[in-house]
């Protein structure tokens, strides 16, 4: 299997935003997905090695073991972390922080169709209700010690 990659040749987009989750609590997610050529392969490695389930595929959405991914957050900053290295990182607001402390998750949602950069939440929900290709899991919010 294989380790998330951040060496894709993909154009990748990350978004983070806050929404309530199927139990109506605020909940964080992020997700990555091409920015503008569909999926060569390397999110679908990832998918595989993390166990992110497709939406379609009914059910809950499980969590992914911290000996796996774990996120940490630093300052105004999500980092998702592997053992060894920091696979992701982005930029992230208050609130977003707030909902993702308070549940002690975040959502990961990988898509592996193409969604432009800077779109807006109707095209977000609209590329969400694709579930044929997006995945998720939970991944769980881990103190991070830097060694150094």
């Amino acid at each position: 299997m294989t380790e998330p990659s951040s060496g894709t040749t993909l154009d990748v987009g990350v978004t983070a935003w806050s929404a309530p989750n199927p139990f109506g609590e605020p909940t964080a997610f992020v997700m990555v997905h091409p920015s503008a050529a569909p999926d060569d392969g390397t999110f679908a490695d990832t998918i595989e090695h993390l166990g992110l389930r497709r939406l379609d595929a009914g059910g809950d959405i499980l969590p992914i073991g911290t000996d796996t991914l774990y996120a940490s957050l630093k300052a105004m900053r999500v980092e998702l972390c592997t053992p060894d290295r920091v696979w992701l990182s982005h930029q992230v607001t208050d609130d977003w922080t707030t909902n993702a402390i308070g549940r002690r998750y975040i959502v990961l949602v990988i898509g592996t169709a193409p969604l432009p950069g800077g779109a807006d939440a109707d095209a977000i929900s609209a590329y969400l209700a694709d579930r044929t290709s997006v995945h998720a899991a939970l991944v769980k919010i881990r103190v991070r010690f830097d060694q150094g």
